[in-house]
């Protein structure tokens, strides 16, 4: 990862862009990257829980990428204007009042409970990743992205 970027996030920008997202760095930010400071929150968060609970599964989560890929979001429905309402496919019940962090948290809960069930469609990226950085391994890396599409 000298380069700064990774192949798997390089991927889902693609498999976004293919879907005619236009801002797809914005969403998934480069790690060196003035805004991808944030993603050090959840390294942090990540050691913490695995200092409790060592053998705990973890999934990388980029939700409003997963918007795109989920077909939820797209260039005529703003991942601004995504609810919970429009997730019905993935989410049983919710308010319509959430907050857009609280429904990003939601749909990272779909990508971790895909990776818990090993769903249909998804795959776990983490193993094309040429550079691994993964200061608290083993991460996956969830995606509904097919084989085919890397």
């Amino acid at each position: 990862m000298a380069s700064g970027d990774r192949k798997v996030d390089k991927t889902i920008r693609k498999a976004m862009s293919d879907l005619g997202a236009v801002n797809v760095y914005g969403t998934v930010q480069q790690a060196n990257s003035l805004r991808g400071a944030c993603l050090a929150q959840g390294i942090m968060a990540a050691h913490l829980l695995r200092r409790d609970l060592s053998n705990v599964r973890l999934t990388e989560s980029h939700p409003k990428a997963l918007l795109w890929l989920l077909k939820v979001a797209s260039q005529h429905h703003r991942v601004l204007d995504v609810t919970l309402e429009h997730l019905v496919d993935f989410i049983e019940e919710g308010s319509r009042s959430l907050s857009e962090h609280e429904r990003d948290a939601a749909v990272g809960a779909v990508g971790a409970f895909a990776m818990l069930r090993s769903a249909s469609g998804w795959r776990d990226l983490a193993p094309d990743e040429e550079e691994p950085f993964v200061p608290v391994a083993p991460v996956e890396y969830w995606m509904p992205i097919p084989k085919h599409a890397a």
